[in-house]
């Protein structure tokens, strides 16, 4: 298909990028907030699944389960800062879990988008090239969010 094997490597590029982020970063500072107001490591990754999940279909329904690392509040911001999950789990888990979700998001966009012209389903104002344009940028702007909480921190974080 044309153009959609070139997002899914500007994709691959932004996860790549977003597990810099954790190099070196204990399980304590993984979910451990800078501010009241910012979101901590942790929970910027479980907004990026979430998102990647929900914008492939990989993800269908929100996890009404405060344990659970997607539970529903990780789709936006201010529900994440009022209701934030209470998993935690460790760095190794979350970046596994991330992989997971993004290997399952690729495998659904190589299956089932046909023409990234076509109306993504769950808006049909976006089309599923414009989706994926924004999953890229989505990644890459929530990375640099996770290494602006990284030198908050007093951390020296990978290539940076």
């Amino acid at each position: 298909m044309n153009g959609l094997a070139e997002l899914l490597k500007a994709l691959d590029e932004a996860h790549w990028e977003f597990t810099l982020a954790f190099e070196g970063l204990s399980d304590d500072d993984l979910w451990r907030r800078p501010h009241e107001n910012l979101l901590s490591i942790g929970e910027l990754a479980a907004h990026v699944a979430f998102g990647e999940g929900r914008r492939t279909l990989v993800i269908d329904a929100e996890d009404e389960d405060p344990n659970s690392f997607l539970y529903h509040s990780a789709y936006y911001y201010p529900y994440q800062l009022k209701s934030p999950t209470l998993a935690r789990p460790t760095v190794e888990e979350v970046l596994k879990k991330v992989a997971e979700i993004h290997e399952a998001a690729k495998e659904a966009l190589q299956r089932d988008v046909k023409s990234l012209e076509d109306p993504w389903p769950k808006d049909p104002q976006w089309t599923w090239g414009s989706n994926l344009r924004y999953m890229v940028f989505h990644v890459a702007y929530h990375t640099g969010q996770a290494y602006s909480v990284r030198h908050l921190f007093g951390h020296t974080p990978t290539d940076n």
